[in-house]
């Protein structure tokens, strides 16, 4: 029995505990106190709520370019503004520099064909002009370009090798070709293309008419040794004289020059630039 008793006296012990757990929670509930009532809020919607979200970003980086910007334009103001004098004199060096590479870059190839063509198409060879006895066509230091394939023609300007001691090569005009008729009176030389034979003896004095187209020259004794002997000049020989009468060493002092010393014909005129021409 006492048993029996125990067991009751705690199911009700455990009873009242939960019943009075109970009451503490409703209590509870009833001292919160109740919204007092008024207009109701709307909740924003999902979709407002996507809205209001996404245009909150977009709005702040558009404003941080835009100050970016300002701010970058405004640097670039003042860059301008810091630019000094010698600073813009070395930039304009540098472009010039770049467009003379340039053109150097596109005349190259250029030249460099013309070379070829000069020297191994058109079979020919430089030369500086030494000396003063063919001006005025051409003067000292004048660099000319010699043909060397061409057959020489009657006042065309020639180079070779002088029958006399010379390093150099000479520069002259051929005045008598192959199959001239030339004579001599004292130590003049006359020379005629145009005649088909000699004049009469009394036509050959200085102060008669001479036959059209007749040079005079005056020879040296060695010069006029050799050109008195002939009638014609033989052929594969040339007569040459200089431009320039009165300082020149040609074929008044050592007479004919062979075919076979001659280099070539000058044809065209390179250097100084500012007088670049044709030679005629």
């Amino acid at each position: 029995m006492d048993k029996i008793r125990e067991r009751f006296e705690r199911l009700k012990r455990q009873l009242k505990r939960k019943f009075n757990k109970n009451k503490k929670s409703k209590n509870k509930t009833k001292n919160r106190k109740r919204p007092q009532p008024g207009p109701k809020k709307k909740r924003p919607q999902v979709r407002e709520r996507a809205e209001s979200t996404r245009e909150e970003p977009r709005i702040k980086p558009r404003q941080k370019e835009e100050s970016v910007r300002t701010s970058g334009t405004i640097n670039k103001k003042r860059k301008k503004k810091k630019i000094t004098k010698e600073e813009f004199e070395k930039r304009k060096k540098k472009k010039r520099k770049e467009s003379i590479i340039e053109i150097i870059k596109f005349m190259l190839p250029v030249v460099l064909f013309a070379i070829f063509v000069f020297f191994f198409i058109l079979n020919t060879s430089p030369h500086m002009v030494d000396g003063d006895s063919m001006k005025p066509t051409l003067l000292n230091g004048d660099r000319v370009i010699v043909r060397r394939t061409k057959e020489p023609k009657r006042y065309e300007v020639i180079t070779f090798k002088p029958p006399v001691k010379s390093e150099f090569q000479y520069v002259k005009r051929i005045i008598g070709m192959p199959g001239d008729l030339v004579w001599t009176e004292g130590s003049d030389l006359f020379i005629n293309h145009q005649a088909e034979s000699l004049p009469k003896a009394s036509e050959l004095s200085a102060a008669n008419e001479l036959p059209d187209g007749t040079i005079k020259v005056n020879l040296s004794e060695d010069s006029l040794e050799q050109m008195s002997q002939l009638k014609k000049i033989p052929k594969g020989h040339y007569f040459v004289l200089g431009d320039n009468r009165n300082n020149s060493s040609d074929s008044r002092t050592f007479g004919l020059v062979d075919g076979l010393a001659i280099e070539g014909v000058v044809s065209f005129r390179f250097a100084p630039f500012n007088n670049i021409s044709w030679i005629k």
